[in-house]
């Protein structure tokens, strides 16, 4: 074997790498996710101090990938097709950076309720939320990690079903508000749903990136507008 394939077959072994740690930060992400929204779910303080003490290892590992990205387009010779996994697996640590911070934020607002105040009704919706929101991003991560322009698809899909479902959940916290008169748990509810609303258009977002890895076609962001930019 030639000293210049060597340095590819090494080069190659590197961006397999990187797909894994993505992958591996991913699933801490989404683990704060599901425990944030679980905690929020049983109004349980206590759970939401653990997801909140967990955004470090987050952080840690957003600094270890962006060095590691970095290195790799410093020190090696990348050509196009991965040049474009590099800049897409970019923006994919930043963006899973951000739902990390969406957890702590969801654990935040369990803090500021009272157990027992929560309407059955707006929780559900919320845990509907939760679910398609979660899988949003767990498909795009899956999506870059095998270059999958289609599972890619299928996350921008399911990110446009979550902002209709937050507009469905703005009704139902009105009439729950209406009935039981407790605002600030509603108010605090609404919060939650656009954060999973935040969650899923990340998903989206990247899910809608894999063409650009696969084909080089750039990437453009959806003309529909989350309740959010309102």
């Amino acid at each position: 074997m030639t000293r210049m394939s060597t340095s590819r077959v090494h080069f190659q072994s590197e961006m397999q790498d990187l797909r894994l740690r993505i992958v591996e930060m991913a699933s801490l992400v989404l683990n704060q996710i599901e425990r944030a929204t679980a905690a929020w779910e049983s109004a349980d303080a206590a759970a939401a101090e653990v997801v909140i003490a967990g955004d470090d290892r987050i952080d840690e590992a957003c600094v270890e990938l962006d060095q590691a990205i970095y290195r790799i387009q410093l020190l090696q010779a990348p050509v196009a097709s991965d040049l474009r996994l590099l800049h897409v697996g970019l923006i994919a640590v930043v963006a899973l950076e951000r739902v990390g911070d969406l957890a702590v934020a969801i654990s935040e607002l369990t803090r500021s309720v009272r157990p027992g105040d929560a309407n059955p009704t707006v929780q559900a919706a919320l845990s509907r939320m939760s679910a398609q929101a979660v899988d949003t991003l767990a498909l795009a991560v899956q999506a870059i990690a095998r270059s999958d322009a289609e599972l890619g698809k299928r996350a921008r899909g399911q990110a446009t079903a979550v902002r209709q479902m937050l507009n469905e959940l703005l009704d139902v916290v009105a009439a729950a508000e209406a009935q039981t008169g407790n605002r600030a748990w509603a108010a605090a509810a609404v919060l939650v749903g656009r954060h999973l609303e935040r969650v899923a258009n990340n998903g989206g977002e990247l899910g809608g990136r894999v063409s650009f890895i696969v084909t080089g076609e750039p990437f453009r962001r959806s003309p529909i507008r989350s309740v959010e930019a309102d």
